[in-house]
């Protein structure tokens, strides 16, 4: 008799999740810890961590390496510098970024990654709602002002422009033409999304209480996003580059929001 056929066993894809870090001793390891890997792997990914470490002077680096992480020393500073100058080493056919400072729950991973393995969006933001003692009031009217600011000026409505959860097809995101240097690289995102006209999902989560001090100067910081939503806004329309894989933005077949 001759045996039924085996199902095909569907291809296993990568996940990079990227995690850019600067003096976070106090909260990588525990971040490292919780990364949910047996549901990754029960979704059919294997996964990489990449630390993107903003030449700490603690032992954030150490622990990275010593948790299985790839640690990428910046080559110049600011998050966004740092972001851009490693998109090309990112192996993984999915990317995850999450900030290490402890307040993004790395159990929200999963939750992010479905609208792209189900090929609904091709980014997907983490809304934060934040907890009990996680922002202190200038930051939740700073963060307000600034996500109303880049509704009306890019037409597409934002939640939260200042995000640090963001997760991509790794062709999409390599093909975003990146300039931030720092904390407008959220900013910036967000608004390539919406001018190069990418389905874009959200899932919302609990932003948690940091571990350690904030980097974050609410007036500096908050002009630096401004000025980087405008000369998005400004700048000629980008395309995705050629060989990316992704779609035109002229030819997107869904452009704008997706429910995750």
């Amino acid at each position: 008799m001759t045996p039924p056929p085996t199902a095909p066993v569907p291809p296993r894809g990568l996940l990079t999740i990227v995690l850019p870090a600067k003096n976070e001793e106090a909260a990588l390891a525990r971040t490292m810890r919780a990364l949910p890997r047996g549901t990754l792997d029960a979704l059919g990914l294997d996964v990489e961590v990449v630390v993107l470490d903003g030449h700490s002077v603690d032992a954030t680096a150490a622990i990275g390496r010593r948790w299985g992480a790839v640690v990428i020393e910046d080559r110049e500073p600011g998050k966004g510098n740092a972001v851009r100058n490693a998109v090309k080493a990112l192996r993984g056919d999915y990317v995850v970024m999450l900030d290490a400072d402890g307040t993004y729950p790395p159990d929200t991973i999963p939750r992010m990654l479905f609208p792209l393995l189900r090929g609904t969006a091709e980014v997907v933001v983490g809304d934060r709602v934040p907890q009990e003692g996680a922002m202190v009031g200038s930051h939740v009217l700073g963060n307000v002002l600034l996500s109303t600011y880049s509704s009306l000026l890019y037409g597409r409505r934002c939640r939260d422009v200042c995000t640090g959860l963001w997760a991509f097809r790794s062709d999409i995101l390599r093909a975003l033409p990146l300039q931030s240097r720092g904390f407008g690289l959220e900013a910036e995102l967000f608004g390539l999304a919406a001018r190069m006209r990418l389905r874009v999902a959200h899932v919302p989560f609990d932003y948690l209480p940091r571990h350690g001090l904030t980097k974050l100067n609410t007036g500096r910081d908050g002009l630096r996003i401004l000025r980087r939503l405008l000369r998005t806004r400004l700048a000629p329309i980008p395309r995705l580059r050629p060989g990316s894989g992704a779609p035109s933005p002229q030819t997107s077949p869904s452009p704008g929001e997706v429910q995750a």
